[in-house]
């Protein structure tokens, strides 16, 4: 029997005796939100010396960071952050080529990794601390900081920088090279040190088996692949052997969620993504009811408390809570879990945030989200079609036509841009982006003149 129910402004969301939440799908200002029910546990995982906590669906996170490391102590740009499971933070800085190391509890850094790097990217510490460190922008290594070193040895031959680092539980190091577009690996126990190309072959690309600019990497418990593939705009999931990727998140992974290029993935423990979606300066997360943003919402970069700028790397601590290697700041931000339950009062206060945000961000777009059936561009007019969608909270897909042309596209929630998805019956391409101080006349004016162009192209 259902115990309480709760009715909002924007939708109904009712529990039942044994805590679990029902999403209500209403449609709220043309926002359309997912039914799910919520299942997964709240505790840690176990075995592993980095932490995944097992998140609810509706965990909710403080929007406004406290500053963990400003750039008084790690300098203008940070890169890298890594969190073991006794809560000690690890965070690099490219700027002043070092890594710097705080215990439990503490503000102030007892280690200072240094000599002998230049300009580090990224950073991983193995299961029995020692620290390997992406020395490969001048020095064309990967460096291994045993514990009280004064000196790293080299470990990897790399001739470009490693944008992420990975060690997975067989002790084998994975290093994306982004220059090169390809992600190797390497078995530390072995003492031959040969390198294996796992994903990529060096030339960039958007088919499977290719990838253009691939930047954060996280490899699961079963040796599963994942590879943030920033210029593609998509996370890319190689199973354990395999050359061929499925995308799981990205433009072009329907029911998921638009991305601008994002360099950072994290898994939480019930295997949801976490990814730094690094061009619209936030992160979004999956989970059973969906994608979501869950901080640096507002879509805009900035050095205020709750936002992030060009923000790549992020770690958990055993609590939960979010550590940011804000990039561009010069900072570390921590974002504190606020709730990890699913009580009715949090469902609604999650849920609102949500419309609201995404309310927001319609109005930022200044289009009305798209077309209206019956609005007519320069002989082009939005129509009824059984392509038309609504989207996982992030976009929705219409129709416009003209004459025998026709066109269905993508706009995207949180981004000014439309992608094409069938042009004439088939498979479009083609993204086109607009200034979000236009007028929808001029936006959809231009987009149209976009649509016989790349219509034109196809028929050449």
């Amino acid at each position: 029997m259902f115990s309480e129910s709760i009715v909002t402004t924007e939708l109904s969301l009712v529990s039942n005796s044994n805590s679990s939440v029902y999403f209500i799908s209403l449609s709220t200002n043309d926002i359309q939100l997912t039914t799910a029910v919520i299942e997964e546990t709240t505790s840690n995982s176990t075995g592993l010396w980095y932490n995944r906590p097992m998140f609810s669906p509706c965990a909710l996170w403080n929007p406004n960071a406290t500053t963990f490391a400003d750039q008084s102590t790690l300098g203008p740009y940070t890169h890298g952050v890594f969190i073991d499971t006794y809560n000690t933070l690890y965070a690099g800085s490219w700027w002043n080529s070092l890594v710097k190391v705080w215990p439990n509890g503490s503000s102030t850094a007892t280690r200072t990794i240094q000599a002998g790097l230049y300009q580090p990217y990224s950073l991983f510490v193995a299961m029995n601390g020692d620290v390997y460190i992406g020395n490969g922008g001048s020095n064309g290594q990967v460096d291994k900081w045993i514990s009280n070193a004064t000196i790293g040895t080299g470990v990897m031959n790399i001739s470009a920088p490693c944008c992420g680092l990975f060690i997975d539980t067989n002790n084998t190091l994975y290093c994306s090279l982004s220059n090169l577009n390809k992600v190797l690996k390497v078995d530390l126990t072995s003492v031959s040190s040969t390198q294996v190309m796992i994903a990529g072959n060096g030339s960039n690309g958007s088919t499977s088996s290719l990838l253009n600019s691939p930047f954060g990497i996280y490899v699961d418990t079963d040796f599963t692949l994942y590879v943030a593939d920033s210029n593609n705009h998509r996370i890319q999931r190689f199973g354990f052997g395999e050359l061929n990727a499925t995308t799981v998140a990205g433009a072009t992974a329907p029911g998921t969620i638009t991305l601008n290029y994002p360099t950072g993935i994290v898994l939480d423990g019930n295997g949801y993504l976490f990814i730094m979606d690094t061009g619209s300066y936030r992160i979004v997360a999956s989970s059973s009811a969906g994608f979501r943003c869950v901080t640096g919402c507002s879509g805009s970069s900035g050095s205020t408390a709750d936002k992030l700028y060009n923000a790549r790397y992020m770690a958990f601590d055993t609590y939960g809570n979010m550590f940011v290697s804000d990039d561009d700041n010069g900072r570390i931000q921590k974002f504190y879990l606020q709730s990890n339950s699913c009580s009715v009062t949090t469902v609604q206060s999650y849920t609102t945030a949500i419309v609201q945000s995404a309310t927001q961000i319609w109005r930022k777009l200044n289009i009305g989200g798209g077309g209206s059936s019956g609005e007519v561009w320069n002989g082009w007019s939005h129509v009824k079609s059984k392509d038309n969608f609504r989207g996982c909270g992030n976009n929705i897909g219409m129709t416009l036509q003209k004459n025998d042309m026709i066109c269905t596209y993508r706009a995207s929630y949180y981004h000014p841009s439309f992608d094409i998805v069938k042009l004439n019956g088939k498979s479009g391409g083609g993204s086109f982006s607009y200034d979000r101080t236009k007028s929808k006349e001029e936006v959809y004016n231009a987009f149209v003149e976009f649509i016989e162009k790349q219509i034109a192209a196809q028929t050449e």
